[in-house]
């Protein structure tokens, strides 16, 4: 009943008036640990409500940046939106120090952990917990893989468990365990065991792929309460639209809640950020957590302080404005098949609906009228609502009946604007 009303309301809403907030992204601290919904799909808060994953990729954080330079992030991040960021408690290679010029073992030793390393590490949880700011730290990675495959199963259960200890007061961590192609099941099993054996507060865990699978199918060998898949290989602007395809498609595989981030693209295509903001659509579309965005940031060049307002994060406060009035979590792709009649369409654009069928979310990555088969939603007459990603401006369109063949323009017919689309039953 409550949704019902939400929905009902905000159609009655003019241009220019927010949505009824159904829910918050700008975590709190009695929000965490963060849960799975129940529904299998999604992730809440603590206390249940959906928690929309706004994910920043920063994987070179304690190797680059000092305290000071770290609190800046978080700040800039928290002020653009962002919730959560991801980091990699490792270095790139075993050689490698952290920003103190410290390592994380004793000799390599997996088993002799450095707690200098571990003591600047926790400075950065405890800023990011103040900040109400979800980190995910991932403690594995293939570029370790000779010390790692040195040693036994019963050390990386070890390893799991002193740094799930090291952490356990820490209800703002995410847990994540690498699960590349080099990597055994057996050390990611132990590792989450231990992570898990040790934890006060049930954190989650979650595993990584930093290539994009076929499919996202629940690998039972490795079994991780969130999945998070992150690209590591530039794509050509040829291979986007493959890829955004893929990933407007993935949800109908997954069995467990996941976050993609967007490709990374190569020099020679400028406008990279109407890209990013198009893949963090598909995400939603794809019935995702939230989005994962990845930019140069995650490596901390001497420019990073330029670029952070740069490569698609000037348009994530409009993502998160957006989706809070929608009833996102919710909704499943590809539940109303039909509504899009068009075959380039139905390739092009992303498509969710409520179970009920009684509203549709559409991504339509250009600005471009649009038919619609309305008899394949529910009711006799329909509300329009249209979102611009790229300004944040909302419109209340036409109210139309039901028919096999409404033509949708959308209010501004500008090149290169993408739109988000919404139609919904009056009754």
């Amino acid at each position: 009943m409550k949704l019902k009303k939400l929905i009902f309301l905000y159609f009655l809403l003019p241009a220019g008036f927010a949505a009824p907030a159904a829910k918050s992204y700008n975590a709190s601290a009695d929000q965490f640990p963060l849960r799975i919904h129940p529904n299998g799909k999604h992730v809440t808060d603590n206390n249940g409500k959906p928690f929309l994953m706004v994910t920043d990729v920063a994987w070179q954080l304690l190797r680059k940046l000092n305290y000071t330079d770290a609190v800046q992030y978080m700040d800039i991040r928290k002020s653009q939106s962002f919730n959560t960021f991801v980091l990699q408690l490792l270095p790139a290679l075993p050689n490698q120090k952290n920003v103190h010029k410290i390592a994380p073992f004793q000799d390599n030793d997996i088993n002799k952990p450095n707690e200098a390393y571990f003591d600047y590490l926790e400075k950065i949880v405890t800023a990011a917990k103040e900040r109400n700011l979800v980190i995910g730290i991932v403690v594995s990675r293939k570029s370790w893989n000779v010390v790692f495959d040195s040693k036994k199963e019963d050390d990386w259960k070890d390893y799991g468990r002193f740094v799930g200890k090291r952490f356990a007061k820490y209800p703002n961590i995410i847990w994540i365990v690498s699960e590349e192609e080099y990597q055994s099941a057996s050390q990611f099993s132990a590792i989450a065991e231990g992570l898990r054996i040790s934890t006060e507060n049930n954190n989650l865990v979650a595993s990584l792929s930093t290539c994009s699978p076929s499919n996202l199918a629940h690998n039972a060998a490795n079994r991780s309460d969130l999945k998070f898949v992150i690209p590591d290989s530039t794509v050509t602007f040829g291979e986007y639209e493959t890829l955004a395809n893929w990933q407007k498609n993935s949800g109908q595989l997954s069995q467990q809640p996941f976050l993609i981030s967007n490709s990374e693209f190569p020099k020679e295509i400028t406008d990279q950020s109407a890209l990013i903001r198009n893949q963090a659509y598909q995400s939603i579309m794809s019935s995702a957590a939230g989005f994962c965005h990845m930019s140069t940031i995650k490596n901390f060049y001497p420019t990073w302080k330029v670029n952070i307002t740069k490569d698609g994060a000037e348009y994530i406060h409009h993502f998160v404005k957006i989706l809070k009035g929608i009833p996102w979590e919710y909704m499943y792709p590809n539940h109303t098949p039909g509504l899009l009649p068009d075959s380039t369409d139905q390739r092009q654009i992303g498509t969710v609906s409520l179970t009920n069928n009684r509203l549709s979310m559409l991504y339509i990555p250009e600005s471009k009228p649009v038919l619609l088969d309305l008899t394949k939603l529910k009711g006799n007459d329909f509300q329009i609502v249209w979102y611009s990603p790229r300004t944040g401006r909302r419109w209340t369109g036409a109210s139309i009946t039901a028919s096999t063949g409404a033509l949708i323009t959308p209010p501004d017919a500008q090149t290169g604007w993408d739109w988000i689309l919404l139609v919904g039953a009056r009754e």
